[in-house]
């Protein structure tokens, strides 16, 4: 086994000390720091770092965790690469206000995002059934009428 194989089985132990992925998180490699980001037992001031690391998929990773804060989704909704914010969408853990800040982002493919998102809530929805954009107008108008029949 060499090192690079050896620190990517510690950054993904659910056992690795915090003091040892404290160490890795700074480790030049991406794959290590994307191995920490999605191990659900990272530290959350571990996950903070990570989430405005220069690397894209690094805080794509991040954005994955299953157990991530709603606060660090918050600081990874205001990323200034769309993708990212996209990714957020995509957590189970994502909050109302996440939804409401991200339905009026400029990035309009992150608008109908929100506009596709099962948990996004009517208001948000009616506002963006208006949105500029028709595609986002047709996405939140068809979510609401799947919310509608269920009912």
């Amino acid at each position: 086994m060499n090192i690079l194989d050896f620190k990517s089985l510690l950054a993904k132990s659910e056992f690795t000390p915090k003091e040892v992925l404290e160490v890795l998180a700074k480790d030049e490699d991406c794959s290590i720091r994307m191995h920490i980001a999605q191990n659900p037992e990272t530290p959350k001031e571990i996950l903070k770092i990570l989430a405005k690391d220069k690397n894209l998929y690094v805080r794509e990773s991040v954005s994955k965790n299953p157990k991530i804060p709603k606060e660090i989704l918050g600081i990874l909704a205001k990323d200034k690469d769309w993708r990212i914010r996209m990714f957020v969408l995509s957590n189970k853990n994502i909050s109302k206000d996440i939804l409401k800040s991200l339905s009026k982002d400029k990035d309009s493919v992150v608008r109908a995002s929100v506009a596709q998102n099962l948990n996004a809530p009517k208001e948000i929805l009616e506002v963006l059934a208006k949105d500029e954009k028709i595609y986002v107008r047709n996405f939140a108008k068809k979510n609401l009428f799947a919310k509608a029949l269920k009912i």
